[in-house]
C-alpha cells in the first residue's frame, strides 16, 4: 500500500481520538478509548509491518545522528518513525486524561496539556505533571472511576 495513503488513513482514527479526549472527555467513545487498547495495538501491528523488514540491522544504526538520518531515508522507515510518535503520544494522552479524571482535576486544566502532548509530546506530559503537582495541594487523589455495568 502507498505510504501516503497509509499516513492519511492512520491519521483519521488518531485525530478523532485526540478530539474525543480534548472535547468529549467523559463521553462513551472517550471512555472506550481510555479502556481499550484497540487503537494502539492496531498502530503497533502497522508499525511492526513497516519496521520488521529492516530488523535486526536497523538496531545497529541508532548509534549516531548521521546513521539515524540515513535510516529514515529508507522507504517505510520515515513513516514508521511518524507512526511511533503517533502511537506513543496518543498513549501518553490516554494516561494523562485517565489520571486527571481519577484525581478529579478539572478538564479546563487538562485540555491544554492534551493539546501540548499531541503537538509536542513530552512538553505536554511535563505540563500535566505541573498541573498535577499544583492541584495536589487542593485536591487529593480520588478513588478509581466506577466501571459501567455491562
Amino acid at each position: 500500500m502507498n505510504e501516503e495513503l497509509i499516513l492519511k488513513i492512520l491519521n483519521v482514527p488518531v485525530l478523532l481520538g485526540w478530539l474525543a479526549m480534548v472535547l468529549l472527555p467523559r463521553s462513551r467513545v472517550t471512555r472506550w478509548l481510555l479502556e481499550s487498547d484497540a487503537l494502539p495495538l492496531g498502530i503497533g501491528v502497522l508499525y511492526l509491518g513497516l519496521v520488521a523488514p529492516h530488523l535486526p540491522g536497523l538496531l545497529r544504526e541508532f548509534d549516531t545522528l548521521a546513521h539515524i538520518g540515513a535510516a529514515l531515508q529508507r522507504p517505510g522507515l520515515l513513516l514508521a518513525a511518524w507512526i511511533h510518535y503517533l502511537a506513543f503520544d496518543f498513549m501518553v494522552g490516554r494516561v494523562v486524561l485517565a489520571d486527571a479524571q481519577r484525581r478529579g482535576i478539572s478538564h479546563l486544566f487538562v485540555a491544554p496539556c492534551l493539546l501540548l502532548t499531541f503537538m509536542l509530546g513530552p512538553v505536554g506530559y511535563l505540563a500535566y505533571a505541573l498541573v498535577r503537582l499544583l492541584s495536589r495541594r487542593f485536591r487529593p487523589a480520588v478513588a478509581p472511576l466506577p466501571q459501567p455495568a455491562h
